[in-house]
């Protein structure tokens, strides 16, 4: 059987799970062995069959595979609330070398789990494993849970409001800043904060530069490249990258720079 006919197939199954979802939810699933998602260089955690439980609700994971490809190619994740009837069903297309299973954890610190599903890992700035990934996020009481995806080798709170992804290698590293919102996460900036000089004997960082890139989402914050730069740069997150070096910082902006 030729490979794409076989993950076409595999879309099709997961296109039709999404659009006739059951009834009521699967009991028969044993807890997930692991349940915090693994998206780390060098971590890793089973896909298999199980479950996973948050507030009130309960997320039954389900992997779909074809004998002639690596590694289950998709993965389909029913959400069920305590009566056990189905309020939504999320699925994903996965690569071979997805670095884990499904998993929960309130990565924005919300106090609500978020549902993390690795996709793909790839070598990044320097030859780093990162971890493509979805982030399955609620807002606020709603059972109804919005995507986005990420690339990174960490997630957790700016300390400023903001979720971070943390990615990139051993001399350069990227911060990308979301807002969270009703939809989802909104990208509002991404900093590259690279390293220009280290001690030949320690490989220490001495000193390092920042910048922002310009996104589409700034303006849900009302701030100009130059405004996010200035503030991105001094937020906590990105103070705590190599914070010992002395900041340096190029000027860039033109005459008609903003």
């Amino acid at each position: 059987m030729n490979r794409l006919p076989a993950l076409v197939a595999v879309v099709m199954i997961a296109v039709a799970s999404a659009m006739h979802p059951r009834a009521a939810a699967d009991t028969t699933l044993p807890s997930c062995p692991q349940s915090n998602p693994v998206i780390t260089p060098t971590g890793t955690s089973p896909l298999v069959d199980c479950t996973l439980h948050s507030g009130d609700l309960d997320f039954d994971v389900r992997y779909w595979s074809v004998p002639e490809l690596p590694r289950p190619r998709a993965v389909k994740v029913t959400v069920s609330d305590s009566s056990g009837a189905v309020v939504q069903t999320i699925d994903e297309l996965l690569e071979p070398s997805t670095p884990g299973g499904v998993g929960m954890q309130d990565i924005d610190g919300d106090g609500r789990d978020e549902l993390i599903i690795p996709i793909s890992q790839n070598l990044l700035n320097g030859g780093n494993p990162n971890t493509r990934f979805a982030v399955w996020r609620a807002h606020g009481d709603s059972r109804h849970y919005e995507r986005t995806q990420m690339v990174g080798q960490a997630a957790y709170p700016s300390g400023d409001g903001y979720l971070v992804t943390n990615g990139g290698g051993p001399a350069s590293r990227d911060l990308t800043f979301y807002l969270p919102t009703g939809a989802g996460y909104t990208l509002v900036t991404v900093l590259t904060i690279e390293v220009l000089e280290a001690d030949p004997a320690t490989n220490r960082a001495l000193t390092v530069n920042c910048r922002a890139h310009q996104e589409d989402g700034l303006h849900a914050v009302d701030m100009s490249i130059r405004q996010a730069e200035d503030y991105f740069c001094n937020s906590p997150a990105a103070k705590a990258i190599w914070p010992d070096a002395e900041r340096v910082q190029i000027k860039r902006w033109g005459v008609f720079g903003n």
